[in-house]
């Protein structure tokens, strides 16, 4: 897996390749398992052969080994690049999640003028606001003095 096809991948879509992954690494360990079965079974055979003076047999036995052998090691060595890559994706997770939890500016702001109702009508509050800032009960810019007399009924 290279950088590029790790930065087009989404978290879930990590998650679900990194859970693919996995089944993959399992299903080789059990490929595994069973290859090292086969393969003592032939090296037992082969010394049955030869204990029994049957050359042609252990030779036979000896070169199946032999190819169980290079069997097990393509495994193991398609097994490691698995890994790897599921390494490479363990360690991309938290970027990708921090991705996915990043703010959209534009979004913000769409969604907040919405709920101020000045997407609908932007002239509309535009003018509720300036209405606002022109009355007096409302500004909080009120001189603290006049505040003060107008508490007191002066």
């Amino acid at each position: 897996m290279t950088l590029e096809e790790l930065s087009k991948l989404d978290y879930q879509a990590a998650m679900d390749m990194l859970l693919a992954y996995s089944v993959d690494i399992k299903r080789y360990d059990k490929e595994l398992e069973g290859m090292e079965k086969e393969i003592a079974l032939w090296t037992s055979r082969v010394a049955l052969a030869e204990g029994k003076g049957l050359a042609d047999l252990a030779t036979g036995a000896r070169a199946q080994a032999a190819s169980l052998e290079s069997k097990r090691e393509a495994l193991k060595s398609e097994r490691r690049g698995l890994e790897m890559d599921a390494q490479r994706l363990k360690d991309a997770l938290p970027g990708l999640k921090a991705r996915q939890r990043s703010i959209d500016p534009d979004r913000l702001q769409a969604e907040l003028s919405m709920l101020t109702g000045e997407a609908l009508d932007p002239g509309k509050s535009k003018l509720e606001r300036e209405l606002d800032s022109l009355d007096p009960a409302k500004t909080q810019a009120e001189d603290p003095l006049a505040a003060l007399k107008k508490k007191m009924g002066l």
